[in-house]
């Protein structure tokens, strides 16, 4: 009874999550928003990395902790609680000052990297709590469950989204109604995970301290080439995430599109995450996680190439309407890679980590995705040196070299033949 309860209420925390996120997207609605207060690409970078990354960034330094605790429900709900009110925060910021740049963008540095530093807490207790809860043979049902469904409630957002934005043209206060619906939406996701009964746990690892940590995930890396190979082609995808907070801009700026279409990237990046979510779920409950991480990188490197064919279309005189519908679909291909990643990683980091280490695999890896989102702001810096052209052009080399390496990966790591279902951990994504 408590496995159904269970795998309910984590789709629910995922189908809550989704949707609050979707009304401050940081892909769309966040670099807009920071555009209308600041011309730096730089600092209009940072915000996004802080939101899509920083969560992960402090996650080795609770490895040890977590290891020593059979239960780690607890955890997750005091990191929630922090987050909770981190948001509530932020939202008041933007609600009373939205226009003053001095005010909002100092302190929605500050909040949002707490809040995602705090997630780094929460998101490892709930990745340990998810593998207890979910067998191995529904991990990519429950996964693309959470984004399809999640998915169908951001489409509604993302009408809201597109109303918000257009009035936000003339009064910047609207946005402050985006925040608001964050706050409330996560709030709600947080207590609905918060209530999952725990199993318990495996039996508590001896207290390790951080040299000894890292002498032994250099000895993990030294003997498991499966996950040398896996961490390498995250650390290349990665290399693509820095032009993703720059789309919208790109089209806003440089492109010139009318303001409805810029709000309607927001419905086409939520129309490609659920329209693959199915699709994504499928095929890695039959090919697994290394076949998911093959199509995924492969198709990371369609956003960059339509973003220089949007830009090649413009400069050929071809009617905004045309360019618009480039411009759309590139949010589409970024909703499908985007859904698909999140599938990828969370069900082919646990296929590659054994269950008794599964933790430390866990901190390692999110720390230095982590640290490696960080880096978005150089692709604000690329584009303000350089050009948006070479920005993407850039990502789309580095889709290309992660999308042949997981051939490789996938010829020499995949498994022959799948064997006995296993009940397992579980891996990363801000989605807590």
């Amino acid at each position: 009874m408590n496995g159904r309860r269970n795998f309910i209420l984590g789709v629910l925390n995922g189908v809550l999550f989704t949707v609050g996120v979707a009304f401050t997207n940081p892909t769309v609605v966040l670099p807009w928003y920071v555009s209308q207060l600041t011309q730096s690409n730089v600092l209009i970078g940072i915000l996004p990395a802080l939101q899509l990354g920083g969560w992960a960034l402090p996650q080795l330094l609770f490895t040890s902790f977590l290891q020593r605790r059979r239960h780690r429900l607890r955890y997750y709900r005091r990191g929630a609680a922090v987050r909770s009110t981190t948001w509530a925060l932020l939202t008041a910021t933007v609600l009373f000052a939205p226009q003053r740049a001095e005010v909002v963008l100092p302190i929605m540095v500050v909040l949002l990297a707490f809040a995602s530093l705090s997630g780094g807490f929460t998101g490892l207790a709930f990745y340990d709590v998810v593998g207890r809860i979910v067998e191995r043979r529904q991990l990519s049902t429950f996964f693309s469950l959470r984004n399809f469904l999640g998915g169908i409630g951001a489409l509604a957002a993302g009408f809201v989204v597109r109303q918000v934005l257009a009035a936000a043209e003339v009064n910047l206060q609207a946005v402050g109604l985006l925040y608001l619906l964050t706050w409330v939406f996560t709030t709600g996701g947080y207590l609905a995970f918060g209530n999952v009964k725990e199993p318990e746990g495996p039996p508590a690892l001896p207290q390790r301290t951080m040299r000894q940590d890292l002498r032994h995930i250099r000895k993990i890396l030294t003997e498991d080439p499966a996950y040398r190979a896996y961490l390498s082609i995250r650390a290349i995808s990665m290399a693509a995430l820095i032009a993703t907070p720059f789309y919208v801009v790109y089209g806003a700026q440089a492109l010139e599109l009318p303001a409805v279409v810029v709000a309607s990237s927001a419905l086409a990046l939520v129309g490609g995450t659920i329209g693959s979510n199915v699709a994504w779920g499928w095929l890695g409950s039959r090919g697994g996680g290394w076949l998911l991480l093959v199509v995924a990188t492969a198709l990371s490197i369609l956003p960059p190439l339509l973003a220089l064919g949007a830009q090649a279309l413009a400069a050929s005189q071809a009617t905004v309407v045309v360019v618009g519908a480039v411009f759309l679909a590139l949010f589409v291909a970024l909703g499908i890679v985007t859904g698909g990643q999140e599938v990828t990683y969370s069900v082919l980091a646990i296929e590659i980590s054994p269950a008794s280490e599964r933790i430390i695999y866990l901190g390692f890896t999110n720390t230095l995705v982590g640290i490696l989102t960080l880096l978005i702001p150089v692709g604000g810096l690329l584009a303000d040196l350089v050009s948006f052209e070479a920005l993407f052009g850039a990502a789309a080399v580095a889709s290309l070299v992660a999308a042949v390496l997981a051939v490789a990966a996938l010829r020499k790591h995949a498994p022959r033949r799948r064997g006995p279902v296993e009940p397992t951990l579980a891996p990363e994504a801000d989605g807590v």
